[in-house]
Order: structure tokens, then C-alpha cells, then sequence
């Protein structure tokens, strides 16, 4: 059986095994029948080399449906400003409205307030309005539209009472609502005294442990620590164990049953700004060579010792104080204000301690008031009696003997008899 004749060609039997003519392949890869990509005139080469463009920005370009060039173009650069801008101003009012509302609910329940009681008048017939702006002007509220919108949602327009009341700046609307309602004159009046020559100690003791007004505690935050910024006079005070000793004005109050400690002290200091602050003690002031301070010390230190001649005994302090040779003021008082309670009469032993209160071993002045001077000591010490005297001793009945040398003032002293005070009474 003759051998089968291979197909050489790999064309299958019966095509003749002729060699078939190849194709002629589309250089371009396109479809038959379509013309190659490089003819085509959108598709022709360009004459530099492009830059790939970078992966995110094909996919924002996909995304967006438009293609790279149009997605970066100055009009589409404009409309996302313009988109921007508008979003952000959205963002921006909504953080200064969220603010403001956070403000206003603050002080609607009384959140996130200084701890600051404010004496406010209240006129008579004054309109709601009226009365959230002077509660605005005296730094209670900042808001007297919304504090007045409040006012009518409680239905407490036209309920409020005239007259003068304190106000604490943490109080809520509902609280200033409710101590505005009740009218000053509808409170029980209570009274009490500050002696000439009282210390803040005792002070506190006659409101505290004696007519039971206040606890302790409080009373003694508020004289200590509270911020009574308004009276000049106590600001840059140096520093001392009872702050505002000698400016606790010696007189008769009065209060209401019920009204905080800062309101009371408050009136104090206040009656002391009217007293003693007056143009006239201004003047007289201004001419010395001491400060307000030194002046007040001074009264104290006179109160405790000077007896019925006032004047003459500050006399005899300034003489001292402007001594060179002998500037002490040997005031038994000024160490018996270091002594603990109950101590007793003022010994030898205790003129030697070193505090800068005993004038037996400091010269010049104590660094503070040693009590609250009342008017007459205060008026002597701003009104002094020329004299060459440098020692004076009070007896038990209040009169004051006075001596230029310490011969004769200790025979003054043998003559005051038992306790005198004075200069220099303490052997």
C-alpha cells in the first residue's frame, strides 16, 4: 500500500494541498474593513511627547465623566471655588449659631458664670425691658432680648418689684425672676454693730457664733478671697493674715434675713468709702507722707491704745515714727493682735518675739491694720496734735498721761496704777 502523501501545507484533505495566498494583517489591529488608527486624523501622533497622567486624577476624571483637561479647566477651577465657598460659609454660620446658642443656654441656667453677687437698683415702674437692661448694665446678664422673651414665656412680665437688690451672676433666669418678685420691703430686717477697735475675727464671731447669720466658713471665703474690685482701695493691699482688717468700718447695719455674706461685707466696705474717703480726707491724704494703708494702720494701732486725747497720743506716734534715734512705736497692742485667744495681758516675754507685728522689736509701722479704727481715731490720725511729747500712757478710766523723756513716763506709768496702756507700758 503505497504511503499516504502528507499534506505539507497543513490545509486539510481535499483542498488541493496548494499553498494558500496569506492575509494581508491590519498593521493597526483595527477590524477589517476599518481604516487603520494612524490614517485617522483624531488619532495621529503627536508631535511631543505627552506626560502620563497620574492615577487619581484618570480615576476623579472617570468618575466625573469628563475627561482630564475638562475636569481641571479654568470654568470647572471656578465652579468648585464657588461650591466650596458655599459650603464652608454653611460650616461657619453653623459653628457662630451653635456658639451663640450655647451662650445664651449658659446663661439662660446659669452655667459656666462668675460667682460674682452685684448691687442693682430697680426703679419704680420700670418696664421689663427696662429692667433686663439694667440688669445687662450691671454685668448680671448679657442678653436683655432674651432674657425679656423669657420673661414673657413665664408670664412674669409686669410682676417685678422696685427697689435695690443683689444678684449673684450664677443665678439662672428662674432664680433672678424669683428674687426679683419679692420686694426688698417684704423682708425681715435684722441689725448688727461693728465696735471701734473690732478685729475681722471678731466680726465674724458676732455673725457667726452669736446671732447664728452666716456659717463660718463662708463668711471667711467672702473677707479673705471674694473680689471686691470696685473699692480701689483695698486693690494691691499687701499681703496679711486678715485682709481687709481696718476697713471694716465700725457702725450699725443693717440687712435682711437672708442676704448672702458678699452683700454685707459689701455694704461695710461701702460705708467706709463714704466715711473716710470723702474729698476733704482725700486732700488731707495727699499731703502726708504715708499711703491710705499706713494712715489706717496707724488709726488702729491709736484705737487700741490712745485713750480720750486722741489726737495728742498721734501726736506722739508721728514723733516716734519720724525719730531716727528711737523709731519704735512699743505698742503692747500690736503684739497682743499675735497672741492666741485667751492669752491675757501682754508679758515681757512676749515684747521679744520676732513676729514683724510686735513694734517693741520692728521699727515703723506693723505690716497691717492690728483692728477696724472708728471715726475719731481716724479723724486724729488725719488731724494730729503737735507735740514734743514721745511717750503717753492711758489708764483704766481712759485718760492719757503724756511725757517728752522716760523719766517721767515711768512715773507716769506707776501713777496709771494696774494694765495701763500706751507706749513703752510693758516692762
Amino acid at each position: 500500500m503505497a504511503d499516504k502523501k502528507r499534506n505539507i501545507t497543513g490545509s486539510y484533505p481535499g483542498a488541493g494541498g496548494a499553498s494558500q495566498p496569506k492575509k494581508n494583517l491590519n498593521p493597526a489591529g483595527s477590524y477589517p474593513g476599518k481604516k487603520p488608527l494612524a490614517d485617522m486624523p483624531e488619532f495621529s501622533a503627536p508631535s511631543q511627547k505627552q506626560e502620563p497622567v497620574p492615577a487619581p486624577q484618570k480615576e476623579a476624571a472617570k468618575k466625573s465623566g469628563l475627561t482630564f483637561s475638562q475636569l481641571f479647566s479654568g470654568e470647572q477651577m471656578k465652579k468648585f471655588g464657588r461650591t466650596l465657598a458655599y459650603y464652608g460659609g454653611i460650616l461657619v454660620v453653623s459653628i457662630l449659631l451653635a456658639t451663640w446658642i450655647c451662650h445664651i443656654g449658659n446663661e439662660v441656667l446659669g452655667l459656666v458664670r462668675p460667682d460674682k453677687e452685684i448691687t442693682v437698683q430697680i426703679e419704680e415702674n420700670s418696664s421689663t425691658m427696662e429692667i433686663a437692661k439694667a440688669l445687662k448694665e450691671a454685668e448680671i446678664i448679657d442678653h436683655p432680648i432674651v432674657f425679656r422673651l423669657y420673661c414673657k414665656l413665664k408670664k412674669a412680665d409686669g410682676e417685678f418689684k422696685f427697689g435695690e437688690y443683689t444678684l449673684n451672676c450664677k443665678n439662672d433666669y428662674n432664680q433672678l425672676i424669683r428674687a426679683l418678685k419679692r420686694n426688698v420691703k417684704d423682708k425681715t430686717k435684722v441689725e448688727f454693730t461693728i465696735q471701734p477697735g473690732y478685729t475681722q475675727e471678731d466680726l465674724v464671731t458676732t455673725l457667726c457664733d452669736s446671732l447664728e447669720y452666716f456659717e463660718r466658713e463662708e463668711l471667711e471665703d467672702v473677707l479673705q478671697n471674694y473680689d471686691f474690685s470696685e473699692f480701689v482701695f483695698i486693690k494691691n493691699l499687701p499681703e496679711r493674715n486678715y485682709r481687709l482688717e481696718g476697713y471694716l468700718y465700725p457702725a450699725t447695719y443693717e440687712m435682711y434675713e437672708g442676704e448672702s455674706a458678699v452683700a454685707v461685707v459689701r455694704r461695710i466696705l461701702s460705708k467706709f468709702e463714704e466715711m473716710v474717703l470723702t474729698d476733704e480726707n482725700k486732700k488731707k491724704i495727699s499731703a502726708t507722707d504715708y499711703t491710705l494703708d499706713e494712715l489706717i494702720t496707724l488709726a488702729s494701732i491709736l484705737q487700741k491704745e490712745g485713750g480720750n486725747q486722741l489726737p495728742k497720743a498721734a501726736g506722739v506716734y508721728f514723733n516716734r515714727l519720724a525719730n531716727k534715734e528711737f523709731p519704735y512705736l512699743e505698742s503692747q497692742a500690736t503684739v497682743a493682735y499675735i497672741l492666741p485667744a485667751g492669752h491675757g495681758a501682754v508679758t515681757s516675754a512676749d515684747i521679744r518675739a520676732t513676729d514683724p507685728y510686735n513694734t517693741y522689736r520692728n521699727k515703723g509701722l506693723t505690716p497691717g491694720p492690728i483692728a477696724n479704727p472708728g471715726a475719731d481715731a481716724i479723724a486724729a490720725v488725719l488731724n494730729p496734735e503737735k507735740t514734743a511729747d514721745l511717750y503717753f500712757v492711758t489708764q483704766s478710766n481712759g485718760e492719757t498721761l503724756f511725757a517728752a523723756t522716760q523719766a517721767d513716763h515711768l512715773k507716769n506709768i506707776k501713777k496709771a496704777g494696774a494694765n495701763p496702756c500706751g507706749t513703752g507700758t510693758v516692762s
